[in-house]
């Protein structure tokens, strides 16, 4: 037991001595400037890779197939390579009569008998936007704006909580600053 003693006050006064010999703030001199370190990773600040933009259609950018009793509009987005289609994905808003941004697909109880459904299916260099009217009717197209997110695979997996198909979180990664598609 005195041995453990003797040896722990022997340690306590080295600790002590180290501790004590320490000095705070700039007494001492200021050595040269050391080598410049490598660059670091690239951090999670910024986000790569992902591009959104608006597009507000008309009724005469729609085409009507009466083959499948549905409306159909072509957009070109160059965001869309074929690195999104086959690794990422494309989420697509519409904005409501009150300004809010919905999710697609979308349905639209207008009574109890109808209903109107907006759908889109993407593809390397675009975006088709398609309109659906559940008794098959004619019906005139009132102008309505659509936001495009196109995601790469990269992007989509360094995110693997984030709901695409919820407008806010989308829109907390894309940090809302991209232009209009193109």
């Amino acid at each position: 037991m005195k041995k453990h003693t003797i040896k722990m006050t022997a340690a306590f006064l080295m600790l002590a001595a180290t501790l004590g010999s320490c000095t705070k703030g700039s007494k001492g001199d200021t050595g040269p400037q050391g080598p410049a370190g490598t660059n670091g990773t690239n951090g999670t600040n910024g986000v790569v890779n992902v591009h959104s933009g608006t597009v507000t259609l008309t009724a005469s950018n729609w085409s009507y197939n009466s083959s499948y009793w549905e409306y159909s509009s072509d957009v070109a987005d160059v965001d869309i390579t074929t690195d999104v289609v086959d690794n990422g994905t494309v989420s697509a808003f519409i904005q409501n009569s009150t300004g809010v941004w919905e999710a697609m697909p979308l349905t639209i109880y207008s009574t109890s008998t109808q209903s109107y459904t907006y759908t889109y299916q993407f593809y390397s260099g675009g975006v088709t936007f398609f309109f659906d009217v559940s008794d098959n009717s004619t019906f005139s197209l009132a102008t309505v704006t659509f936001k495009v997110v196109a995601i790469s695979g990269t992007t989509r997996k360094a995110h693997p909580n984030t709901n695409w198909k919820n407008y806010d979180e989308v829109m907390a990664v894309v940090n809302n600053s991209a232009p209009a598609i193109r």
